[in-house]
């Protein structure tokens, strides 16, 4: 069964092979839409040692359901390599995650950064 962020090859934009660079065009609309995805959405990195197991991402949104008990809706997908991506229902919920900086959920640390531009808008 496909999810919905499943995509077939024939709904991607065509690309344009250039030497060793590949380039895929995008309208002005679907890239200001993009954009304005983006300002909810912030990035994070588990770190923890070698000897620890590998967090999922079922455990990782259970240890930070008790951080951010008082946010509105999130989810969290997993990027792979200890990398996930956290999106938030609104800019105040994910400006609070980030003032948060780390988060310690024991033995591993999670550090968080945004793609945005201007998180002042």
């Amino acid at each position: 069964m496909a999810k919905s962020n499943d995509y077939q090859v024939t709904q991607l934009p065509p690309k344009t092979v250039i030497g060793d660079k590949v380039k895929i065009k995008i309208t002005q609309e679907v890239y200001a839409a993009e954009m304005r995805d983006c300002t909810t959405h912030l990035h994070g990195r588990v770190t923890m040692e070698q000897s620890n197991t590998p967090l999922t991402t079922q455990t990782l949104k259970l240890k930070l359901h008790n951080f951010w008990s008082g946010l509105g809706e999130w989810s969290v997908t997993p990027l792979g390599r200890g990398c996930f991506e956290f999106t938030f229902n609104s800019v105040d919920d994910m400006r609070k995650v980030l003032a948060l900086g780390v988060i310690n959920v024991k033995p591993r640390i999670i550090r968080f950064f945004c793609w945005s531009q201007d998180l002042n808008a």
